[in-house]
């Protein structure tokens, strides 16, 4: 057989058409065998290797740009929150006009005034406060970090499964257009014997029933192709890679796990979604340390004010003042607001861990479910080749019988029929070992860009 992908048309010609074909037919197949080969080669020399194509979509994909951008900023969170430390400087300054009526005695003054002031605040003491801003800060940027390596899965599981998804699309409508095919060429054959009075009229319409269905089996392949390019377009967006999707992805055994138990304990190291909420636990438990030192206990600072004063206060000419101290600041909300915040964070720490508890029970559903998909997958698999080779082997027997007239023709439209159904069936099951064992990867946590590889 010999497959061929051009412009978005995929044609299927067997030895047999070939050698029964017109002149004219078997001329246009070699130019547009020539055409498609120019074709594909100019698209392998000009496009990227499907590695460079996962690598340029997890380099651009919006997804994973948001996710990065969100990582750098919250990088530049934590810089700020270990500067906490550093003293400010606050730098005060006013030009204005004083009208002073002073006390009996003393004689008004009309002058205009000038003053700067700089105020050198350094933090000495806040019972923990900023420290925990600054852990809080550190599991931030953890915690977007996994985010970032999470979403990278999802994408590499998209490209997975959209690549699995276009190429058996692509085999099945092989299959069903073989299908139709033949009961074309097998309708018209009988037909023509009808005619001459040497065929059964009911085996013609038994053919067109059949045909019937083959023609059925043809445009629903024909639609779920069309939905699988859509998919694949979305996923692939305008890269030049159209000669790539007939090829399937390599199932990856040598990563996966022999038991169901393996994969669990696995997951439960690995799982990014798992870490991250985690991380959402950590976070909010420090948050609670964060809460009573801000509302519970004072802050204390190493204050300097330096100020510089001309005709202030009614006194005329330059006066400088310089103020060095120790101050503690206590604010303390009478109605005890305080307690109530304390409340706020315990309960979103209590919230959180129970996050963490029910998305652990969810990952090891994920994971057992997918790891039973992935063995079902390959038990289909080998017996829908069983069968594919036991519908092979009946319906060439079948044909040999049929010469010397013990079978009908319905049995052989019948085994034609479930011979060409058991392959695009097997087609079908070697496509879902390949997109179960990523989608048991991805739930493990440890899928990686390596495990797109094409066969």
């Amino acid at each position: 057989m010999v497959y061929l992908n051009f412009k978005h048309s995929y044609e299927i010609f067997s030895g047999k058409e070939f050698l029964m074909a017109p002149g004219t037919i078997v001329l246009k197949f070699f130019i547009s065998t020539l055409v498609v080969c120019l074709t594909v080669s100019g698209a392998v020399a000009d496009g990227l290797t499907f590695q460079r194509q996962v690598a340029k979509i997890l380099d651009e994909h919006p997804r994973i740009a948001s996710a990065k951008h969100t990582v750098r900023s919250l990088g530049q969170g934590v810089r700020v929150a270990e500067k906490a430390w550093f003293p400010d400087l606050a730098v005060t300054g006013s030009r204005a006009y004083e009208d002073r009526n002073n006390a009996s005695g003393t004689d008004d003054t009309q002058l205009n005034s000038n003053d700067v002031k700089f105020t050198l605040t350094l933090p000495i003491y806040d019972f923990g406060s900023k420290q925990s801003g600054t852990k809080i800060a550190r599991l931030q940027l953890l915690q977007a970090e996994k985010t970032l390596q999470l979403t990278k899965q999802s994408i590499i599981l998209e490209i997975g499964i959209a690549q699995i998804g276009v190429s058996t699309a692509i085999e099945k409508l092989r299959y069903a257009k073989r299908s139709l095919l033949n009961l074309k060429k097998q309708t018209k054959l009988e037909d023509i014997k009808v005619k001459a009075g040497a065929g059964v009229s009911t085996d013609v319409l038994q053919a067109k029933v059949q045909l019937a269905g083959a023609r059925a089996r043809f445009e629903a392949s024909k639609g779920i192709l069309a939905n699988q390019e859509h998919r694949y377009r979305a996923v692939f967006g305008d890269l030049e890679n159209d000669f790539l999707k007939p090829r399937k992805i390599k199932s990856q055994i040598e990563d996966l796990p022999e038991t169901k138990e393996e994969a669990l304990e696995v997951a439960r190291k690995n799982n990014l979604q798992i870490q991250s909420l985690s991380d959402a636990v950590s976070i909010s438990r420090t948050a609670v340390s964060q809460v009573q030192s801000n509302t519970l206990w004072p802050k204390i600072n190493f204050i300097v004010d330096n100020s510089y004063k001309k005709n202030v206060g009614g006194t005329l000419g330059v006066a400088q003042e310089l103020v060095a101290k120790i101050q503690f600041t206590y604010n303390f909300n009478l109605g005890f607001s305080a307690l109530n915040s304390i409340d706020a964070a315990r309960d979103n720490f209590s919230a959180t861990q129970t996050q963490l508890d029910d998305a652990r029970r969810l990952i090891d559903e994920a994971v057992s479910n997918a790891f039973v998909a992935y063995r079902q997958a390959g038990i289909n698999a080998e017996l829908l080749a069983e069968q594919s080779e036991l519908s092979g082997a009946f319906l060439e027997l079948a044909r040999k019988e049929r010469t010397l007239g013990k079978r009908s023709l319905i049995e052989i439209l019948a085994g034609e029929t479930a011979e060409i159904n058991a392959k695009s069936d097997a087609a079908e099951a070697r496509g879902s070992i390949a997109s179960t064992s990523l989608v048991l990867l991805s739930a493990m946590g440890i899928l990686e860009a390596r495990h797109l590889e094409l066969e």
